[in-house]
């Protein structure tokens, strides 16, 4: 039997991860509260269909329904040996038509041998939208000794309308540490040797699942004998250790291009340029979250954003080992790099026009960029800045009350204690002109 099916979980205590939705399933159990119909949503190797199997089998053991079943009655052993016939497990990718469905529904008028008849319905989203409308009116209003269970990985194509008939649980990945925790236990109930880092890997490369991360425990331990180091895993999957990224850091930080290469092409003769850069990379991602003597959070951030470039320019190209010597020697430079904001506050912007270096600092600049209403009422303004008062020569009274709605901004952009505003009005006016005005002052409105 595989290290997979060896150890997936016979009861709630014994899953990994999900406390919510274990929580919820328990205390259903046990309040005899049982929803008919549920969607065990999440990525591949997270222990949708185990949850499944553990809920059916408290539904049917014959103290139940209970969290705890008790494995010893009639119902818990032909479970165990999958010989019951109340708990039905169908694969959706193979059975996805609506005569499937049509099956399953001339089954339901049959009451079952123990307390619940489970479907549990795996990759439901692989039924056919005949199968899932077919499906509508069962899941809305099951028989009351009727369970469904659908587990899929992609519950975006699930029906609406089906979505809405089901209880959703969301299965999340499990964490690295989880994994590890779990592949410590199993390699000491197998008397397999396998160091931390060993396992730190297989947990990475496992990506959230742990199914797939005991498939490969268990691949490692008949390719390295029951003895895993960093190594066989670096052998086996094609991971570098993260002890050789390190001496490439520190290197780096040394700004020693030819000892890195030198580094990086020894790696290059067992791993490819792709493995390389995108092991880099979660390498990097790692160093980000730690702190470091070496490097400031800026300076781990750009080298993970030259990492992310490197791991871009292998992709489809006809030459990857040379796009990594160019970005190795962007990285060993990249204490000499200076960022843009930091040139431009130092010296200001250059003018596209003249080619000059203006001052960044012009009240008006920022002004345009925090309030950019008021920066356009005060363009079509004369104001000048004497002696702390800023003196605002308005043409208008629409544009003298906006900006007095504004002093406060004002004062601090310029930098100004007080602001003195005044309408320009001509003394001699025609009616005419009078009506222009009023009518300009509105259409500002």
């Amino acid at each position: 039997m595989s290290l997979a099916n060896k150890y997936r979980p016979k009861d709630f205590s014994d899953v990994v991860g999900q406390d919510f939705i274990v929580r919820v399933l328990m205390r259903a159990l046990d309040k005899k509260e049982i929803p008919h119909s549920l969607l065990f949503a999440g990525p591949r190797g997270v222990g949708k269909t185990t949850v499944a199997r553990i809920f059916a089998k408290g539904l049917n053991c014959e103290v139940g329904p209970t969290s705890k079943p008790c494995g010893k009655c009639k119902f818990c052993l032909e479970f165990e040996k999958g010989t019951g016939v109340d708990v039905v497990e169908i694969d959706a990718a193979s059975n996805r038509g609506i005569e499937n469905i049509r099956e399953i529904q001339n089954q339901l008028k049959y009451l079952p041998l123990s307390r619940y008849k489970v479907y549990i319905v795996d990759e439901a989203h692989m039924l056919t939208n005949e199968a899932f409308n077919s499906l509508l009116k069962v899941l809305e209003e099951p028989p009351s000794y009727v369970v469904f269970i659908l587990a899929t990985t992609e519950p975006q194509k699930i029906p609406p309308t089906v979505m809405s008939r089901l209880q959703k649980f969301s299965f999340k990945p499990h964490s690295v540490s989880s994994i590890v925790n779990r592949l410590k236990y199993v390699c000491s109930k197998e008397g397999i040797y396998a160091t931390e880092e060993a396992l730190r890997m297989i947990a990475q490369r496992a990506e959230g699942s742990l199914r797939d991360a005991l498939v490969l425990l268990e691949q490692l331990s008949l390719f390295s004998d029951k003895n895993i180091t960093e190594k066989e895993v670096s052998q086996m999957l094609g991971m570098i250790p993260y002890e050789k990224y390190e001496e490439i850091l520190e290197y780096i930080v040394k700004g020693d291009f030819k000892t890195t290469m030198d580094k990086v092409n020894a790696l290059l003769e067992e791993f490819s340029p792709q493995e390389f850069a995108s092991g880099f990379i979660g390498f990097l991602e790692d160093r980000l979250l730690k702190k470091d003597q070496n490097l400031s959070f800026e300076e781990k951030t750009m080298l993970l954003r030259m990492a992310l470039d490197m791991e871009y320019h292998t992709r489809d190209t006809f030459s990857p080992r040379s796009w990594i010597t160019y970005d190795i020697a962007r990285m060993c430079s990249f204490k000499k790099v200076v960022n843009i904001d930091e040139i431009t506050r130092r010296f200001g912007v250059i003018d596209k026009k003249t080619n000059e270096i203006v001052d960044k600092t012009d009240p008006m600049d920022i002004l345009r960029v925090r309030k950019p209403s008021l920066a356009a009422y005060l363009e079509n303004c004369k104001y000048s800045v004497e002696n702390g008062i800023m003196k605002i020569v308005s043409p208008d009274g629409i544009t003298k009350l906006r900006i007095e709605e504004s002093r406060d901004v004002l004062k601090e952009v310029f930098g100004v204690d007080d602001i003195e505003i005044e309408v320009a009005r001509s003394q001699e006016k025609k009616f005419k002109d009078i009506f222009e005005e009023i009518k300009r002052d509105w259409e500002r409105i």
